[in-house]
């Protein structure tokens, strides 16, 4: 009996104890939420200025958020997004690089910084965000096409087919690929198939300037002028202000022997921009077809201060060093330009046998 009364006085203690905590959980669960911290009251008072287009309020509340709590990558994402709705990219770039030591792993700061790192030219630094974005993403292969037009960018053609085979293999399908194959295969000097592969494109997209542009230089280039010439006066209606488009068109004219007609447009293209290094390489050139070789030496030497890696620059200086008889100043320049290209020359490769051996033999 004694036992019996223990065994309901030790149930009904358990269940005392189980009604108490239930109750102190309950009485939990509806105290007041822990007020926020003052800098996320700024932060969210500036997404309200931002939702009103009040942009320069918003950064103020955004500058006291970071203020408070400097620490906080969100912030510096907010305000570099707040700098691209006012149109200034190179301070959102800033704050988004802020954001990025805040916090390395940021996937919407990745895109972000990619995109405008290849609007403004960097495109070494946008393949290092998609990189970011192709290792971590599970579903990246959109950012594989965009991997590739940065290596396109950056001078590493053989990375952009890397990728771009990576993305038709995964199932990708683009039309960009034609445009982006074709480009590669013209860096590469191969202009059968940047012909092939840009043809396919402009056939698809009539209105793309950059297909338009370099389709005509590849006919240029592969001796069918009157294609070449068709293509970029198409380019030129998009866009009148490439000096690269005035190169070739002289080399249009100078191929048809009208030689005024073709001295004009070199002039177009020095007046739009005398720093391209790529123009002062094509009117080195036309210096050197009139043996003006002190005035193309001078031109070359410029694009390279411009661009060090205008590698057809090295290539024409090293002939003309050979041709003054300055050997080893040919040798290295022609080494300089036999080392970076990613197709072969067989003229240069004589040239550099001949002056090793005079080099060997002095």
């Amino acid at each position: 009996m004694i036992i019996t009364k223990l065994k309901h006085f030790n149930f009904t203690f358990v269940l005392l104890v189980i009604f108490i905590l239930s109750c102190s959980s309950k009485k939990t669960e509806l105290s007041p939420i822990e007020p926020e911290r003052p800098a996320f009251l700024y932060y969210k008072m500036s997404l309200s200025a931002v939702e009103n287009q009040n942009y320069e309020e918003a950064l103020t509340l955004l500058d006291t958020a970071i203020l408070l709590q400097p620490e906080v990558s969100q912030f510096h994402f907010a305000r570099g997004q707040i700098y691209e709705l006012k149109g200034d990219n190179y301070s959102a770039i800033s704050e988004y690089e802020t954001a990025l030591k805040q916090k390395s792993h940021f996937p919407d700061c990745w895109k972000k910084l990619a995109v405008l790192y290849a609007e403004y030219n960097q495109p070494d630094k946008a393949a290092q965000m998609l990189r970011y974005l192709t290792d971590s993403q599970p579903d990246s292969l959109q950012y594989e096409l965009m991997l590739a037009d940065a290596y396109l960018a950056d001078n590493k053609p053989l990375l952009a087919l890397e990728r771009l085979n990576y993305f038709e293999k995964n199932g990708g399908i683009s039309d960009e690929t034609l445009r982006i194959r074709g480009l590669t295969y013209f860096n590469q000097g191969n202009y059968q198939e940047a012909l092939k592969y840009l043809d396919q494109y402009v056939e698809r997209n009539p209105g793309n300037f950059q297909a338009h542009k370099y389709l005509g230089i590849a006919y240029i280039k592969s001796d069918s002028p009157e294609k070449g010439i068709s293509h970029l006066n198409q380019a030129l209606r998009i866009n009148p202000d490439d000096p690269e488009i005035y190169i070739y068109r002289a080399r249009y004219f100078l191929y048809m022997n009208k030689i005024d007609t073709a001295i004009e447009q070199f002039n177009l293209a020095l007046k739009i921009d005398d720093k391209n290094s790529m123009v002062l390489l094509e009117v080195s050139k036309f210096y050197l077809t009139i043996d003006d070789t002190s005035q193309a030496e001078l031109l070359l030497k410029t694009a390279i201060d411009q661009d060090e890696t205008c590698w057809e620059c090295y290539k024409y200086l090293g002939i003309i060093a050979d041709n003054a008889n300055r050997s080893e100043e040919a040798y290295r320049y022609l080494q300089k330009y036999i080392s970076n290209i990613y197709f072969r020359d067989i003229q240069v490769e004589k040239l550099l046998e001949k002056l090793e051996y005079l080099n060997m033999n002095k």
